[in-house]
């Protein structure tokens, strides 16, 4: 007979997907887990079977909060206006040093064909499509190249998640994201 859980899993996932979000897959010990989870060493793998999938429960997570960001209608000059602003305003804030799990994850496992790299690669797909999918929304309206333009959002969006988790200077975040933006006449 097995036992019953008597902790909150999704609670345990978003406090694990904090854990490696800081230190990344392989810098994150099982001590770590327990110590962010406030479980014991059983109780996470008869829960989760192993680190790995523990892991892969945070991405799909992290994947599924990223997804409530995405455009869906509207105008989508001013989607990216949004969405270009919250990254500067998120990452001038002292406490985000963290980056994207979806980038950092992307980095740790570029040289592997794990599993946890396949979502990786997965869920940065999804972002692409995001940008894709508000490219050719604009693309009506402009003339733009639709894979350059998504292609630089993508560089300028990471580059600022990438970059605040060490120079905290709104002046500069925002000169990252409008120098992109004035493809599109857009400014924040």
């Amino acid at each position: 007979m097995s036992r019953t859980t008597d902790f909150d899993k999704e609670e345990t996932i978003t406090k694990a997907m904090n854990i490696f979000w800081t230190k990344g897959y392989e810098g994150t010990t099982m001590r770590d887990l327990q110590t962010a989870t406030g479980l014991q060493k059983g109780s996470l793998y008869n829960t989760f079977k192993s680190k790995e999938n523990l892991f892969l429960l945070c991405l799909e997570k992290y994947g599924a909060n990223s997804a409530t960001l995405f455009y869906v209608d509207g105008d989508p000059k001013n989607y990216i206006k949004k969405f270009f602003k919250r990254l500067v305003d998120e990452g001038v804030k002292e406490e985000n040093v963290s980056g994207c799990l979806i980038m950092n994850s992307c980095i740790e496992f570029s040289n592997t064909k794990s599993a946890p790299a396949k979502k990786s690669k997965d869920l940065f797909a999804t972002v692409e499509k995001n940008f894709e999918n508000v490219v050719n929304a604009i693309k009506n309206k402009t003339t733009h190249d639709t894979h350059e333009l998504k292609t630089n959002l993508i560089t300028a969006a990471f580059s600022i998640r990438e970059i605040s988790k060490f120079k905290k200077d709104k002046k500069f975040l925002k000169q990252i994201a409008n120098n992109v933006l004035k493809e599109l006449d857009i400014a924040i």
